[in-house]
């Protein structure tokens, strides 16, 4: 029998999710969240999960550790590690995420590459495993899947980002998303984004989000996705190779989902 707890988190992903949807990939990193995960174009360590062919504008070599507490349940959390391994040629990302609890949980793995194409132009690829554990009778479910992503630079301010995510949707049945977005850059220490997505089956969101860097160590930012509904703000600090992020996101009738992430990077 059902414990309580699993229950609870399947009424929640029938109900309502803090993106459009439930993804099979759960998006991570704290400065992404207080994006509103508008960040298909930016550069960083957990965007480059979101879009592979932004493993090209890694500055070094990054590991990264990240939580998510969904509207503050801990049978909702989402735990990930990451890394991002620069190389000249062809870096690489590797990604593995915990979604639920002892009674159903979701196990995502992912390893992708990207190469510059041209100056202005990137495109990066990665295959993904995924794990499905239900309690119970419910049998275990995998599935073998993959993402490919694309920037291109439009202008010394402005770039542009381009992801799609499981396109084998006809074969395998599991929902594809597409993402595009824009990163402009006002200076080193203020940019912008606007994105927006669409998942099979769910309306299309609308997001964006304002990063500005002070101090030389401190960041604040926040953001606003339109499905569902949800402001995000988020901060963060940087002490020499380390930095912590925190973010947020705050929906009218699901609650606070909150993110932690700490990242190592080595120039």
């Amino acid at each position: 029998m059902l414990r309580w707890n699993a229950v609870l988190f399947m009424l929640c992903l029938a109900v309502h999710g803090v993106r459009a949807g439930v993804p099979l990939y759960m998006p991570h990193g704290s400065a992404e969240t207080g994006l509103a995960f508008a960040v298909t174009a930016t550069p960083g360590h957990w965007s480059c999960f979101n879009n592979q062919a932004l493993l090209t504008a890694a500055t070094g070599t990054s590991f990264s550790a990240s939580f998510e507490s969904r509207f503050m349940m801990p049978a909702l959390s989402s735990k990930a590690i990451s890394a991002v391994i620069d190389s000249r040629s062809a870096p690489l990302g590797i990604v593995a995420t915990h979604y639920g609890n002892g009674d159903y949980y979701r196990l995502f793995t992912g390893v992708g590459s990207a190469v510059r194409l041209t100056d202005k132009i990137s495109m990066g690829v990665q295959i993904d495993y995924l794990l499905e554990h239900g309690a119970g009778e419910y049998r275990d479910v995998t599935h073998v899947t993959f993402e490919t992503g694309m920037t291109c630079t439009l202008a010394p301010s402005l770039d542009l980002g381009l992801h799609i995510f499981n396109p084998l949707t006809p074969l395998n049945s599991l929902p594809s998303s597409i993402e595009t977005g824009l990163h402009w850059r006002q200076s080193d220490d203020l940019f912008l984004t606007l994105a927006g997505s669409k998942m099979t089956g769910e309306p299309l969101s609308v997001q964006c989000g304002i990063c500005w860097s002070t101090l030389n160590r401190l960041t604040l930012r926040c953001g606003y996705m339109s499905s569902p509904s949800a402001f995000a703000f988020g901060l963060g600090c940087r002490a020499g190779s380390v930095i912590i992020d925190t973010g947020f996101l705050v929906n009218a009738i699901t609650g606070i989902t909150s993110s932690l992430s700490l990242a190592w990077a080595i120039k």
